[in-house]
């Protein structure tokens, strides 16, 4: 005998995973990373240590890239914008931030290169930029001299960061073919991880004490 229920053709809409919030999806995204680096990230990976679908996890994130700029705010969250705001001038607020922002690709070399590869696209983030790009306003520096020296020691942050990053996995072997060129043997040991918070800092302030010459008002 034929069923006289209705038939629906409507496919229901998947229930939000039990448990988890944006929080818990954004800091295991993080924690895979760390663990297996960004070339071996998924969605698919993360839904199976969340115990959902990867389809789940667009209750909280519209795609994978709002998930990756979600992982960039909390990688970002870690520097407070206080530590340019109680510094005694912007100079010394971008010291602090500089080194802080470093300071996260040691803790996380593996999600690091999202910073450097990702416009900042958060609230969180943007709230960051307002705080002390508004220190920078009060103390009268320019708008332009705020943008090019954001610009320049971001851009130097990210490079250095990249490059030790990068040099941590020098291969021993090359060691030898490196003293069959006596010029580069020589520089090269200056150029070993012990020198490289020195040569960071050495780098740093060259751009810190162009940023004092280009805006006398931001000097202490």
């Amino acid at each position: 005998m034929a069923s006289t229920r209705p038939k629906t053709r409507k496919r229901r809409r998947s229930r939000e995973p039990v448990g988890l919030t944006h929080e818990i999806v954004r800091r295991e995204a993080l924690r895979l990373i760390d663990e297996e680096g960004l070339e071996e990230f998924s969605t698919r990976k993360l839904g199976r240590i969340l115990g959902c679908e990867a389809m789940a996890l667009y209750w909280y994130y519209p795609s994978k890239d709002a998930l990756l700029d979600a992982v960039v705010d909390l990688l970002m969250s870690g520097i407070a914008p206080s530590s340019a705001i109680e510094a005694a001038d912007w100079v010394e607020g971008l010291r602090r931030i500089a080194h802080a922002y470093r300071g996260i690709a040691r803790a996380h070399p593996r999600a690091f290169p999202l910073l450097a590869t990702r416009r900042f696209a958060t609230a969180g983030t943007y709230a960051f930029l307002e705080q002390l790009f508004d220190v920078a306003h009060r103390q009268g520096v320019p708008d332009r001299t705020i943008a090019r020296f954001y610009r320049a020691v971001s851009g130097y942050c990210s490079g250095v960061a990249l490059n030790e990053l990068a040099g941590n996995d020098d291969d021993p072997s090359l060691a030898a073919v490196r003293a069959g060129f006596p010029r580069l043997a020589a520089v090269s040991k200056w150029l070993e991880p012990r020198h490289d918070d020195a040569t960071f800092d050495f780098g740093l302030e060259i751009l810190l004490d162009a940023l004092v010459r280009a805006a006398p008002q931001a000097r202490r």
